[in-house]
């Protein structure tokens, strides 16, 4: 059974995720995660029992 007869050509040409950091080539003590951020919690939505 030969796979790449069952798989859609378009997906046959598809490049394979590649890691920042794997690619990065400095020195760096700590990597974080993509949604990671190194400034603390952002407020992105206003507090609902807010009063005025």
């Amino acid at each position: 059974m030969d796979l790449q007869k069952l798989v859609r050509q378009n997906i046959l040409s598809l490049k394979p995720y590649s890691s920042a950091r794997d690619e990065f080539s400095g020195e760096a003590g700590v990597f974080l995660d993509a949604n990671e951020n190194p400034f603390g919690d952002l407020n992105r939505y206003p507090d609902p029992h807010q009063q005025t």
